[in-house]
């Protein structure tokens, strides 16, 4: 009768034991996932902002407003309390942060309000890297961020930029 040789289960077992571990402890060094979450969140609020670009818009042509612009530094507002800029949200507290429905709370806001050329970015915050509870620096965040500046022409649409070089 001819032997047969090879591994045990139990061998199997803790060998495949032995592989799991230090692919869980390994993994994270080679792998960046913090900004991975960070460019993914990103471009979240990106695909977010244009939906919600569009649905106002929609709102705004039922209402009769989607070829206001600002006038003398006055926002039109449709009838769901935006305020818009030639149908679209105006980047402002009243426009495109409350059609979000977003808070600082997620997000580092920075607004600047001048009418005509208002502009929001945001910039993720709270994210921690996977294997420490240190946040990621300012510069870090401060790449990876999206910008919204509004309509400047009756039909022309709203500019959104991304940066996820974080």
């Amino acid at each position: 009768m001819k032997r047969q040789s090879g591994f045990t289960l139990i061998e199997l077992i803790i060998v495949i034991v032995i592989l799991g571990i230090l692919a869980v402890t390994a993994a994270p060094q080679f792998f960046n996932f913090g900004s991975d979450a960070r460019q993914s969140t990103v471009r979240g609020l990106e695909g977010s902002i244009n939906g919600t670009a569009d649905l106002v818009y929609a709102r705004s042509a039922i209402g009769g407003i989607e070829n206001q612009g600002v006038d003398d530094g006055s926002y039109a507002t449709n009838r769901d309390e935006i305020q818009v800029v030639f149908g679209y949200p105006a980047a402002s507290t009243a426009g495109l942060i409350a059609a979000l429905n977003i808070s600082e709370g997620d997000w580092d806001i920075v607004i600047d309000g001048t009418p005509g050329s208002a502009s929001v970015r945001f910039s993720p915050v709270g994210f921690n890297e996977l294997n420490d509870d240190t946040a990621p620096t300012y510069a870090e965040i401060a790449n990876c961020s999206v910008t919204y500046s509004e309509s400047t022409a009756a039909g022309a649409r709203p500019e959104v930029d991304v940066e996820t070089s974080c």
